[in-house]
């Protein structure tokens, strides 16, 4: 765990209570999780009733992109961002994350919450914890020998693998069902069998075969390729912690993590994650309060001497991608 927070995390979290912007945005979300929801009607609808196989293809990339937003704020329901009501989040976070996207809650909620207590820990960041990828020349020894020729060329490996990522989702989510404990797991079951047996109807409407396999490939690979885009950029190619080398926890979530400047746009796209220094800070604070947030943690951390990190949003792409190919670089001598 990193040390124990000191007086500059306290003092920044007064300023930013005093702002109002830990306050729950009810319209705000309601208002996504319709404009979300309908997004997803339109696209099943499109599916089913057209005929003509360039626009049931072409729904296939509106789908995944539709998806991806719901998956984003299944994101901040688990957060509680979005609503702070025990009973209100358990009911959201079975229906949004286990039948509307077929995935169990718990199991990531179980992965995410490591995540931000171990940002960027070499080993007990489960984002950062592949087989085929080392983030540190040092993983390299720890990592199969087997492996070696995928983690050579890993840069352009980890993006070719983006596209599976939502099929390797739904592997853990049931590997977690049947393995760990987890909170009712029973309903947990029904409701991914539901998501499932509700595809596979979806799918018969589709057309022949040949048409039903490309419309189901180009949405998951576009839907984990979308996904994965989103959190690639935010904390590889950042300093990396150890037990013995922990930060206290208002300097190990700034120095570890990347912001990716802001725009209308680029928030829309990120489900504002692009903010990810003040999601780390403020895990709970509603996403349409962030780029004040940015605001108030930039001036603080001036204040402070503490390096706030942000580039545009290709640059944090191309950070990454030279990060991971300087890392792997002993193998390709």
């Amino acid at each position: 765990m990193p040390l124990p927070a000191n007086g500059d995390y306290a003092e920044l979290r007064r300023i930013v209570r005093a702002e109002g912007l830990l306050e729950e945005q009810d319209l705000y979300y309601w208002s996504k999780f319709a404009i979300c929801l309908l997004l997803n009607a339109i696209a099943i609808t499109i599916a089913i009733v057209a005929s003509h196989p360039v626009i049931i293809l072409a729904d296939a990339v509106f789908f995944a992109f539709t998806s991806t937003q719901i998956a984003l704020l299944s994101h901040d329901v688990i957060h509680r961002q979005a609503f702070r009501g025990k009973r209100e989040n358990a009911i959201l976070q079975l229906v949004i994350g286990n039948l509307i996207l077929g995935l169990s809650h718990t199991w990531w909620d179980k992965k995410h919450s490591q995540h931000h207590a171990n940002p960027n820990h070499i080993d007990k960041d489960p984002d950062i914890q592949m087989p085929f990828v080392v983030f540190s020349s040092e993983q390299i020894a720890d990592r199969p020998r087997w492996m070696y020729p995928l983690i050579k060329f890993q840069a352009v490996v980890l993006i070719l693998v983006f596209p599976l990522q939502v099929i390797s989702m739904y592997a853990m989510s049931i590997q977690h069902l049947l393995t760990e404990p987890a909170a009712r797991k029973p309903l947990q079951w029904t409701l991914m069998a539901i998501h499932f047996i509700l595809a596979a109807w979806f799918l018969t409407f589709i057309g022949g075969w040949l048409l039903t396999t490309a419309f189901a490939v180009i949405y998951l690979g576009l839907f984990g390729l979308y996904n994965s885009s989103v959190f690639a950029s935010n904390h590889k190619g950042m300093p990396l912690t150890a037990d013995g080398k922990r930060l206290d926890f208002f300097r190990e979530q700034v120095m570890t993590s990347r912001d990716v400047e802001g725009h209308p746009i680029t928030d829309f796209w990120y489900g504002g994650l692009n903010y990810q220094i003040e999601h780390h800070l403020f895990p709970t604070m509603p996403r349409n309060n962030l780029p004040r947030a940015r605001e108030i943690v930039l001036s603080f951390c001036g204040e402070k001497g503490v390096d706030h990190y942000s580039t545009s949003l290709w640059e944090a792409y191309r950070e990454t991608v030279v990060h991971l190919h300087r890392e792997s670089a002993s193998l390709r001598a």
